[in-house]
């Protein structure tokens, strides 16, 4: 039987062999184990034996041999140990104390075992012992430092500074402290049998010790050639958020995240980063820890669990992640213990939330008299009259003649939010902790609505042997979301009328509508739903563990390997109940219409895994002025996905919880699946799974001369199963190049530029999303499809075409950049320049109608182009000794361009429209010009519709033929912010901090149609903004809106996509607005605080859109006809550390 092999040979099944992902794990646990075996040989304890035989080598090298052959660290002064003291030693496994009392024999040093790991050399009149070091550590402008790791060099011991900046360390007399700090420089001091060391560490305002994660591994910020933004802790936990998507909205330029509005749960914000470029809305790809993640993942992450965040923006930084690195990839890193004591942190909010607009529609007596204007404007009579109008407006008879607020009525006022995060972290001798927890409850603005998430994290890092270090991250995250009550429908809500009652006064629900009977009104009444209508219950759990290992058995060597184990399950249960009939509240007679006679329940069950084995080596090596690091490394990834559907009809009663407690009716089972909002429709009562697979192979190699001249290579291969096996194969390569200008020696003598580095890069990078699992191979389907002798029976068909040959959507991007740093450190500069072009998206290939196969197959045709500029500005400074501040400017401005569509010149799909030349997201239309002024005006313009008159929508005629129709549309905006700005600022004065951050957009539009703008649509209301309307008595051609109609009569004013309805969604937003208090040092000691700080926060409080005419939506909401308005919290919470 011939084999199947990744790349090449058409496989027997979808997806990798099993048996080959076995081999690859056994391959690689054999590999571990047997490196942690010949470690664990070599490299025993102090009771175990060294081996060394030499003749002549230097007294410091023999001592680092020793090092690594035994579980020991030397502490010496380079002062007291001899440069031309040479030794000759043979000796076999001898312990490390004959060793060294055979080495130093003929010298003045002796030495002592302080504990297991630690042995100090000193003069041999010294008495070696630890002596506590206390001291405290400053700013230059003497402010007290917290949180300044202390370490002894060469050892994991140490400790951190509190509150007031005080520390204290148990040493050796002739040890080094190392002092670090991020921002600040590392310092370096000898104890020298010193009881108190006070230390002013100084600002970094270069930047040289910065270090910005990037894909497998880290690299100085000053040496970075590709285009890597950071997002520090800081400036994702200073507010409470419900997510980490919306928390990074106008932090980073080039990073635009569309925060829809949604419900709870539902409300993580879309990231795109330079744009959209294969004609969707593709995101970055997410890595946690160095596992893959998805943007589920992302909002449901803690933020107060996140040690940093790097943003991959360009190729030379992204190529290292090949065929999931088209779209920028975003890295996060959550923390670890930290050196010293155990500390307590605690972190707390409460707050109120609030719509920050939902829509406005007129009351009852505006309504009725609009209504009937629009019935006379259509040649109609009029069918409310003065004195019902009159009832309307008095409310003398609110049972009949009401005037109801539907929002006001439906929507739970300041629903609540609550968060507590409690982190711990600390240290052993060898290990070091992070233990967090988390609870977040956030009360919808639905009734009856809300949702509970709890989080778990423990990271641990354990030195298990000198040169070999273990670490385990295991995360978990359960979501649970209730509703108990029905689903309320956004559209009936705005389709609800001010004339309809929604409660009698006797208690019953409303079943009168201006005065008379009204079944409808009464079976949508959507208070009546959300308190009847049924219930539902979503569960969310997600396991993330990841074991990794990093191995240095060589100086300048290093082996790192990751297992992970990824598990997503959820599900849903949703009952919708029966409901009686309502009694007609005038004639007291039941109305059949609003009853539901058969309850249902459909359960839904989603179940994922994915598992990552990966390993890499690097080198690092410097000689003299030239440093060199080498990194190779493989990873295999297996991704099993599955789901099940079932439901039933007619249960006994409401309340059952389970859906074989339904009818066991064949004829009352599911036929329709009703939870699409988790995933496709499904076919009830059974089950869908897919797998895909990936192997990977990548490389990287950094070359810096002197710090000055920068260079980088990065290639990756990787190999999907999403693709036929003679097209899985790619490869991803990158260049990048950096000049320091700013450490030449010409520009020694421009003391105002600290740094100044001039960056380009290119590179290849895949995206392999877009296609689904099977793509390649006969996709097969069953069902009820043939009849025999009148008797439906099973059948099997083919539903997707098959293109063999589809293969990876690739990127290719060139990127120019400057970076900055001036003014010691008061001014930072960064800017880019790139070109990001897209080639080979896939695209639904036209075929003729007598193709016979429901899902045309996709082909490799189409290719965009983004041309992009993106610049941040930061600036810090302090005023007098109390004062600081910083506030940072970004920008980012993209073009894009659609540059082929395969065999196609234009897809027309709803509103927008793909055309080679215009821009992704581009709306289609007619252009309005106005409105008609008057008869004589629709006379002598080009012929648009028989209906048209006075009032009207006119629309320009752009070929000039004399009449409007689809020759004369065209491009008429475009729905995609591709320009978005942000402005930070931030200051502190004493203990009182203040931060700002905004947000804004421009050249986007947005197009609303339906409940959301038009006059009585399908039933429903009017909006203040009607009111600016074309009449008769005022006949302005530039009225805010047409003659007002109904829907049925204006349908040629509202079923025409047009400009008219094209509103400007250019806004700009203050995001957040935190202050808080520090309370002072003393204040927090006496009752054993390292630290507290108490702040209140708004979140959205403030938007100001520059569409004047119809402002009652969310400037987020996307295109259409409304749903859950945008989110303002206001809250107040505490910062605690122990």
């Amino acid at each position: 039987m011939k084999k199947n092999k990744l790349s090449g040979g058409r496989p027997s099944a979808p997806g990798m062999r099993v048996l080959v992902f076995l081999r690859f794990m056994k391959l690689t646990t054999i590999l571990l184990l047997g490196a942690c075996l010949q470690v664990s040989a070599n490299a025993y304890s102090q009771q175990g034996k060294i081996t060394i035989n030499t003749k002549r080598m230097q007294l410091a090298q023999v001592l680092s041999l020793i090092e690594k052959q035994g579980n020991v660290r030397f502490v010496y002064s380079n002062d007291v140990l001899p440069n031309q003291q040479f030794v000759a030693v043979t000796v076999k496994d001898e312990t490390v104390e004959r060793v060294l009392s055979e080495i130093l024999r003929n010298t003045s040093l002796t030495f002592r075992q302080l504990d297991k790991e630690l042995i100090v050399i000193a003069p041999g009149a010294t008495v070696i012992q630890n002596i506590p070091v206390k001291g405290k550590v400053t700013d230059s402008k003497g402010d007290a430092l917290i949180g300044v790791s202390v370490q002894i060099a060469g050892t994991s011991r140490g400790t951190i500074t509190g509150a007031d900046g005080s520390y204290q360390i148990e040493a050796p007399g002739s040890a080094t402290l190392v002092f670090s700090y991020i921002g600040y420089l590392q310092q370096q001091i000898a104890v020298n049998d010193r009881t108190r060391i006070d230390l002013v560490l100084q600002e970094d305002t270069k930047g040289l010790s910065e270090v910005v994660v990037v894909g497998y591994g880290a690299q100085k910020k000053v040496n970075l050639t590709g285009s890597v933004a950071t997002v520090s802790a800081q400036q994702l936990t200073a507010r409470p958020v419900t997510n980490v998507q919306n928390a990074l909205q106008g932090l980073v330029p080039g990073l635009t995240v569309l925060s829809r509005p949604g419900d709870v749960g539902r409300d993580a914000g879309t990231i795109t980063v330079r744009g959209r470029t294969n004609l969707s809305s593709p995101g970055p790809m997410v890595i946690i820890d160095g596992i893959p993640s998805s943007n589920r993942d992302l909002a449901a992450l803690n933020p107060n669990d996140i040690e940093n965040m790097s943003v991959l923006k360009d190729a030379a930084s992204s190529a290292i992640y090949g065929s999931r690195a088209a779209n920028g990839v975003i890295l996060i890193t959550t923390k670890k213990g930290t050196a010293g004591k155990m500390s307590v942190d605690l972190n707390a909010s409460y707050g109120i939330q609030s719509p920050t607009r939902i829509p406005k529609y007129l009351g009852s007596g505006d309504y009725a008299r609009l209504y009937n204007e629009a019935l006379t404007n259509a040649g109609k009579s009029p069918i409310y009259k003065p004195e019902q109008i009159a009832r309307f407006e008095n409310g003398s008879d609110p049972d009949l003649y009401p005037n109801t607020d539907w929002y006001g009525q439906t929507l739970k006022k300041n629903p609540t939010y609550k968060d507590v995060q409690l982190g711990v972290s600390g240290s052993s001798k060898n290990s070091m902790y992070y233990l967090s927890f988390g609870y977040m409850n956030q009360e919808s603005l639905v009734p009856y609505k809300g949702s509970n998430r709890y989080t778990v994290r423990l990271n641990t890092s354990s030195q298990v042997l000198p040169i070999l270090n273990i670490g385990a991250n295991v995360s978990m995250v359960k979501q649970d979301i209730d509703n108990n009550g029905g689903d309320l429908s956004w559209t009936e809500l705005n389709r609800s009328l001010p004339t309809a009652v929604a409660r009698h006064s006797d208690g019953s629900w409303g079943t009168v509508n201006g005065g008379v009977t009204d079944g409808t009104t009464a079976k949508n009444n959507v208070l009546r739903i959300l308190d009847e209508a049924g219930r539902r219950k979503d569960r969310d759990f997600t396991f993330m563990g990841g074991l990794n290992g990093t191995l240095t058995p060589l100086k300048g060597l290093t082996i790192k390997g990751l297992a992970s184990l990824k598990m997503d399950y959820r599900t849903a249960n949703r009952f919708w109940s029966t409901m009686p009939p309502l009694t007609d509240f005038i004639t007291k007679q039941p109305l059949a219409s609003t009853q539901n006679k058969i309850n249902e329940m459909q359960e839904k069950w989603i179940r994922q895994q994915e598992v990552l084995l990966q390993a890499y080596a690097e080198y690092e090596k410097s000689l003299n002025r030239h440093h060199t690091r080498v990194m190779v490394g493989a990873s295999q990834e297996s991704n099993i996905y599955r789901d099940q559907l079932t439901g039933r009809r007619n249960f006994p009663v409401n309340n059952l919880g389970t859906v074989g407690a339904g009818s066991s009716n064949p004829a009352d089972f599911s036929t329709e699946d009703k939870l699409t909002d988790l995933t496709a429709a499904r076919k009830p009562n059974g089950t869908y799974s897919e797998s895909w697979a990936m192997r990977s192979f990548f490389g990287r190699i950094n070359y810096n001369y002197d710090e000055k001249y920068l260079l980088e290579a990065n290639l990756r291969l990787d190999l999907s199963s999403r693709f036929d096996p003679d097209y899985r194969k790619a490869w991803f390569p990158s260049v990048s190049a950096g000049w320091r200008l700013s450490e030449e020696q010409f520009m020694k003598d421009i003391k105002w530029i600290d740094n100044l580095k001039l960056r380009t890069s290119w590179g290849v990078l895949g995206n392999q999303n877009e296609v689904v699992p099977g793509n390649y191979y006969t996709f097969l389907t069953t069902n009820l499809g043939y009849g025999f002798d009148g008797v439906a029976a099973d059948g099997i068909w083919q539903v997707r075409g098959v293109n063999r040959q589809t293969s990876w959507e690739k990127v290719y991007m060139t990127n120019v950049g400057v970076d900055a740093t001036l003014w010691e450190g008061k001014l930072s500069v960064t800017a880019d320049y790139f070109i990001k072009r897209t080639e080979g998206i896939l695209l639904a290939k036209n075929f003729p109608a007598t193709y016979g196969i429901e899902k045309v197959a996709f082909v490799n045709a189409g290719s965009t182009r983004n041309r992009g500029v993106e610049i941040m500005l930061s600036h810090s400074n302090r005023i007098g000794k109390d004062f600081t501040y910083d506030i940072s400017v970004n920008v980012s401005k993209i073009k894009n361009t659609i540059l082929s569509l395969g065999d196609d010149r234009q897809r027309i799909n709803s509103y927008w429209i793909e055309k080679v030349g215009e821009s992704v997201g581009s709306f289609f239309g007619y252009e309005a010009i106005g409105l008609f002024r008057d008869e004589n005006d629709v006379k002598q313009h080009a012929t648009q519709s028989v209906a048209t008159r006075a009032g009207d929508i006119k629309y320009k005629d752009q070929n000039g033929d004399g009449k409007i129709d689809a020759n004369d549309r065209v491009v008429m905006g475009n729905d995609v912010p591709w320009l978005n700005y942000g402005i930070n600022l931030g200051m502190v004065y004493k203990g009182i901090d203040l931060n700002v951050i905004t947000y804004g957009v421009s050249d986007v539009k947005v197009y609303l149609v339906n409940e959301a703008s038009f006059s009585f649509f399908n039933g429903a209301g009017v909006k203040p903004y009607h009111l600016n309307r074309w009449t008769k008595d005022n006949p302005d051609p530039n009225a805010q809106y047409p003659r007002l109609l109904t829907s049925a009569d204006g349908s040629h004013n509202y079923q025409n996509i047009s400009s008219f309805w094209l509103y400007n969604g250019a806004y700009f937003r203050i995001r957040s607005i935190t202050a808080g208090y520090t309370l002072p040092a003393n204040w927090t000691k006496r009752v054993g605080m390292k630290s507290a700080r108490i702040y209140i926060a708004a979140n959205n409080p403030f938007t100001f859109m520059a569409d004047k005419r119809l402002t009652d939506y969310d400037p987020e909401m996307a295109s259409g006809r409304g749903g859950y308005p945008g989110v303002k919290t206001w809250a107040a919470g505490v910062n605690i550390k122990f």
